[in-house]
């Protein structure tokens, strides 16, 4: 814990005003600041004993309150000007700790001279979007148009990825389960996690990058040793399996194994995919392997005075000058700044210290972590993972015949010839998804196909769908239930159709099998020591 002085500026909107607060009357900070984002607890005095507190009556209301907050050294060695520690974010939680009354018995109303505010806010994504969860379907849309689709508005994004802008048949943004909710949040991070990504913020410009790697340039600044306490060096523990995966097929693939230098041999992390397309297959191993990263080292510091250089999360800084040991394991190695953690209080935390000042001494806790400024491991925060498959329904699509026919129609992907349906998904604006076309539930056999306008349960993932089963029955199928009957119908409609029904009569089992073209009917019927065969065409 060292003492010093600091300056601060603190600007809050609410509603459609914004209200300055000076430095000096911030009495206590927290904040943690990532690679990702931030949180941050103030307290700061505000007083009415010579005007009007006008933040008292917006700050009670229901409503948004953003935050800027900006941190640094007030005592500074000539020439140096270092851009400060900024903040900007949204308060999601708030409270009036005290309110500071005049004592004055003579003073029959006893006004209220300062309240004492605190605010809890994090950079805006966390805010707004670990509140959102959106359910969006996208079809022939890329990962970009369904992360501008579904985002909800207050945070800006802007991506360096190409593998973003890959068309796909289905793009599907999952809310999660009533249980189980998954906001946009934990979606963006997921999908950096799982496709090795990188999801950064820069506070100074409040705006989020999706991209395919972390960002590693800069020209490093020099970190004096008269302005560290101490320092701690962290060597995670290393992955000792290697990748072997292994593809679920007919005809079976041989399985694609990864080494990495500190696995144990015959250590494996096996993991089991059904991909019938060899490329897919291939994407799939590359992305796997390209997860096993591990960290170096992080470098923990232990700061004695606020640093007099620019200190934020990416800047690179490397340990020379002031008391350094030229032999020590920092030397010659390049860091990059990834959490900040300061705690501070006012060294007089009345209403009247240093009131309306710029600054003030503060008794401060500060500590950072830092990496090598060539590590490739993603700096993430904690998220859920989406929850898939999101089940709606849906209806068939054919393309066959007239209208009111129950045909079929079978399409086939032109880059790996496998069969597909169209599904027509009604709650999603009727937008016709693509799903497997194959024996279902039955053995090979049987070739029933979904007719037009067969009504299914459809399971959507991020970039497939398929169907689960089928919920209604088709026209003219269900029979009655005194007749115990079981039925087969097949064919374009009640006016072209084969049907094979077999019902009890009498009690007695009864087989009808029925061909019906328009006014012509042929039929076979095996009863009780009978068997018919019939022709004939109806009467108009």
């Amino acid at each position: 814990m060292f003492d010093d002085s600091l300056e601060m500026k603190l600007k809050l909107t609410i509603g459609k005003q914004d209200f300055d607060v000076p430095g000096a009357n911030v009495k206590f900070i927290d904040v943690s600041v990532r690679p990702y984002g931030f949180e941050a607890v103030l307290n700061f005095w505000v007083s009415s004993e010579t005007g009007k507190d006008k933040i008292f009556p917006e700050f009670i209301k229901p409503g948004e309150i953003r935050a800027r907050l900006e941190i640094k050294p007030h005592i500074r060695p000539k020439g140096a000007d270092p851009d400060p520690l900024v903040l900007q974010g949204i308060a999601v939680k708030k409270a009036l700790l005290r309110e500071f009354v005049l004592e004055d018995i003579k003073v029959r109303e006893k006004p209220v001279l300062y309240r004492l505010y605190r605010i809890n806010f994090t950079d805006p994504a966390a805010a707004l979007w670990a509140r959102h969860f959106p359910c969006v379907l996208l079809t022939d849309s890329s990962v970009r148009e369904l992360l501008d689709k579904g985002k909800a508005p207050g945070a800006e994004i802007k991506y360096d990825w190409k593998a973003l802008d890959d068309k796909h048949p289905i793009c599907m943004l999952s809310p999660g389960g009533r249980e189980t909710p998954v906001s946009f949040y934990d979606f963006v991070v997921w999908y950096a996690a799982s496709n090795n990504g990188a999801f950064t913020y820069s506070a100074a410009d409040n705006q989020y990058t999706l991209s395919e790697k972390k960002p590693q340039a800069g020209k490093a600044e020099t970190l004096s040793g008269l302005e560290v306490e101490g320092y701690g060096i962290e060597f995670p523990s290393p992955r000792m399996h290697n990748v072997r995966l292994i593809n679920g097929v007919v005809p079976a693939t041989a399985p694609k194994e990864g080494k990495l230098d500190a696995a144990v041999d015959g250590v494996w992390r096996d993991i089991v995919v059904r991909e019938p397309v060899a490329a897919d297959f291939d994407k799939v191993f590359d992305l796997e392997s390209g997860k096993n990263r591990d960290r170096d080292h992080d470098l923990h510091l232990v700061h004695k005075r606020f640093p007099l250089l620019t200190y934020l999360p990416d800047v690179i800084v490397e340990m020379e000058g002031g008391l350094w040991s030229k032999s020590n394991f920092l030397k010659g190695r390049e860091y990059r700044v990834c959490d900040i953690s300061i705690r501070a209080a006012a060294a007089d935390e009345g209403p009247d210290a240093d009131h309306n000042m710029p600054y003030s001494t503060y008794r401060v806790d500060m500590t950072s972590r830092l990496e090598l400024k060539d590590e490739a491991a993603p700096n993430l925060p904690s998220f859920r993972d989406p929850v898939y498959p999101v089940c709606v329904e849906g209806t068939i699509i054919s393309e066959q015949g007239k209208d009111e026919e129950e045909t079929y129609q079978i399409y086939q992907d032109e880059q790996t010839k496998i069969d597909m349906l169209k599904v027509k998904l009604p709650v999603f604006d009727n937008k016709a998804v693509i799903v497997p076309f194959g024996p279902f539930f039955d053995s090979g056999h049987f070739y029933f196909t979904p007719y037009k306008n067969e009504k299914a349960l459809i399971a959507l993932y991020l970039h497939a769908a398929e169907i689960v089963r089928f919920l209604d029955w088709r026209a003219d199928a269900k029979l009655p239930m005194e007749s115990q009957g079981n039925q087969i119908v097949m064919g374009k409609g009640k006016d072209s159709k084969t049907s094979i029904d077999h019902v009890y009569s009498d009690d007695k089992p009864r087989l009808t099998i029925t061909r019906t073209s328009s006014k012509d009917t042929e039929m076979i019927r095996l009863n009780e020591g009978t068997i018919i065969l019939q022709t004939k065409e109806e009467e108009s």
